[in-house]
């Protein structure tokens, strides 16, 4: 999977959005795991800001993408230094019928298997740095990870 617009529940996204949107650099937000269903829900910004903006959104300044991902059937869940501060790289592949998802930097990592993977957002926001500075620079917060 190389797009977030292949995603389920992208319809919003797709509105936003004028061409596809690559799987790539994150900045984490948000991760909430539920051990009851299994599930995890993960919220991100991305690097890319929407070209077709609604009436509400225009002439606001905003200048950020937050969206999120809603995951269940979790399996081989594997997280190491998060909370991090660091721009994490993502990669979805789907096969016999597990999405795997994979989130990765220097130091830190958040990794599983899903039976379903859908799309929520976007959202955006006004953020004092812009997209080009968060994604760009330097993190230096977070520990190795220790193998």
């Amino acid at each position: 999977m190389t797009h977030w617009n292949e995603l389920e529940q992208s319809i919003f996204f797709n509105k936003v959005f004028s061409s596809l949107i690559s799987i790539g650099k994150i900045n984490l937000f948000s991760l909430q795991i539920e051990n009851d269903r299994p599930s995890l829900d993960i919220g991100f910004d991305i690097q890319q800001f929407p070209d077709k903006l609604p009436e509400k959104w225009k002439n606001k300044g905003y200048n950020m993408c937050r969206v999120g991902l809603e995951c269940s059937g979790i399996s081989d869940l594997l997280i190491k230094n998060i909370p991090t501060s660091e721009i994490l790289n993502v990669e979805i592949e789907k096969s016999h019928g597990y999405f795997q998802f994979s989130a990765t930097s220097e130091t830190s990592l958040i990794q599983f298997k899903a039976r379903h993977i859908s799309l929520n957002g976007p959202n955006v926001y006004l953020c004092e740095q812009n997209s080009a500075d968060i994604f760009t620079s330097v993190k230096l917060f977070s520990p190795p990870i220790s193998q």
